[in-house]
């Protein structure tokens, strides 16, 4: 729900977009969600700190791998997102998709290759994990719109879930997944803060390097359990 309101300059017209508290409402329903402590697939809750979880398939080795192969990230919005914000072009749409992209990129290169000290393969091997990200449940409340100059100020962050798959590139067997949500939770005290692309794509980067360093973190921990001979 969006209420909208109009400043009369000297010089032109800006909307001034305040997205309403209730707006929030469905993007707090994500933080009460119970992790599941098995999955369908056969994967397991180990303990973490993410509002999610990190899930691994039981006895699986992971101290072989020091190379990843990754699948672009996709990007789906929360349900009716584009219906709710009719001002936004589809090519805004694109752009944050794109940008999305870029941006989980930019936090895997910085934390997992640059301090973690893996590296990127181009094709499956013994030591390749497959990383298949997806960001879900994106919900920007106060999107920028390319056709009308505005000021938008939002009263909470942007929310959403990142979900990465990590298989085995030989074989294709999943040994894990890790989730992540960010339900984007109010600035306190009825604080509304400006809101455009700059202040969107950081929150959002904010997210992706939590995800990227409990990635690192939980590979760390994974790889010291070594296999049980005989096993």
């Amino acid at each position: 729900m969006i209420l909208r309101g109009r400043v009369y300059g000297i010089a032109n017209l800006v909307s001034v977009v305040v997205v309403c508290v209730l707006a929030g409402t469905l993007a707090g329903c994500a933080a009460d969600r119970k992790p599941e402590e098995t999955t369908p697939d056969g994967l397991v809750r180990v303990p973490s700190r993410a509002a999610g979880g990190v899930y691994r398939a039981p006895g699986a080795p992971f101290f072989q791998y020091k190379r990843f192969i990754i699948e672009p990230l996709t990007v789906d919005f929360i349900k009716d997102w584009q219906k709710t914000h009719r001002e936004v072009s589809d090519r805004e749409v694109q752009r944050i998709r794109n940008e999305s992209r870029r941006i989980f990129l930019d936090e895997f290169t910085d934390v997992l290759i640059e301090e973690g000290g893996f590296t990127l393969a181009d094709e499956p091997a013994e030591d390749v994990l497959l990383l298949a990200p997806a960001l879900t449940e994106l919900d920007v409340p106060a999107p920028e719109n390319d056709t009308v100059e505005m000021r938008s100020l939002s009263p909470r962050r942007v929310s959403m879930t990142l979900t990465g798959e990590l298989r085995d590139s030989l074989t294709g067997k999943l040994v894990g997944r890790i989730i992540m949500i960010e339900p984007g939770e109010h600035y306190g005290m009825n604080e509304l803060r400006p809101a455009n692309r700059v202040t969107n794509a950081h929150e959002i980067r904010l997210v992706f390097d939590k995800w990227v360093r409990l990635l690192r973190e939980t590979l760390s921990v994974a790889s010291t359990a070594r296999p049980r001979v005989g096993a």
